[in-house]
């Protein structure tokens, strides 16, 4: 029987890449988004959802069991980044930065986790980032949430061993997604300097000079949701070439 895979923010970048690479490898794939999804639809589920409203993360959650009986992998990774001084940052913008990266997970596992205690068993998957383990001037917002995704994915590990249920989390480094993109063009303008100068220096923060491949994430995300991690949970794995150990 095939196994089914749930992935958020899916319409572009390390949702994209990871939706397609789950479909590829013979999972049944629903991905939810609120953009329009370059996907192949004809392979994978598509849903609009906004992963912070419960009603649309339940609504997608029941067209999955419907459909297909069963969850046996989510991948959390819709999430928005907000680059501001913390003086700047209204209250209206840190509480959606809140809801979408920190409650959407939240809400996706608590309408996901009774389905795979049913089937006995299932992987989550969190996508935080390089923000929640060093410091990023203008991503204070940002970088708490992730941080949060890490402290939940290890309290949550303990809670749903029991259930067969395994949780880990990602924490990507510089990746080649537009969400970068928007954000090395508003540094670049805040300091005078072209887009070129600033991914340069982006890049400088690698060690191996370079942005990741959206793909090159995918698979870690493969990896801790596949049997071959059988043996990993409550695990935070930075894919970030060598910045926190800078």
């Amino acid at each position: 029987m095939n196994k089914v895979a749930v992935v958020t923010g899916a319409a572009r970048g390390i949702g994209l890449a990871t939706a397609n690479l789950f479909s590829e490898r013979g999972y049944l794939t629903v991905a939810l988004d609120i953009a329009e999804s370059e996907l192949d639809k004809s392979k994978i589920d598509f849903l609009k959802c906004d992963v912070s409203m419960e009603n649309e993360v339940k609504e997608a959650i029941d067209f999955t069991v419907k459909k297909y009986g069963r969850i046996d992998v989510l991948v959390n990774n819709a999430g928005i980044v907000l680059v501001k001084p913390i003086e700047e940052i209204s209250w209206q913008e840190f509480l959606r930065v809140v809801s979408v990266n920190l409650g959407g997970t939240f809400l996706m596992i608590k309408h996901v986790v009774p389905v795979m205690k049913k089937s006995n068993g299932g992987a989550i998957v969190n996508v935080a980032s390089i923000s929640g383990h060093v410091g990023q001037v203008r991503h204070s917002i940002y970088g708490a949430t992730k941080g949060a995704i890490i402290a939940l994915t290890k309290s949550l590990a303990w809670e749903l061993a029991p259930y067969n249920i395994r949780i880990n989390s990602v924490s990507p480094g510089s990746v080649d997604t537009e969400m970068l993109r928007s954000d090395v063009a508003v540094e670049a303008k805040r300091l005078g300097l072209s887009f070129e100068e600033v991914k340069k220096m982006r890049e400088e923060e690698q060690a191996f000079h370079r942005w990741a491949d959206p793909k090159e994430i995918a698979e870690v995300i493969y990896f801790l949701a596949s049997d071959n991690a059988s043996f990993i949970t409550g695990a935070d794995l930075l894919v970030d070439a060598g910045w926190a150990a800078k």
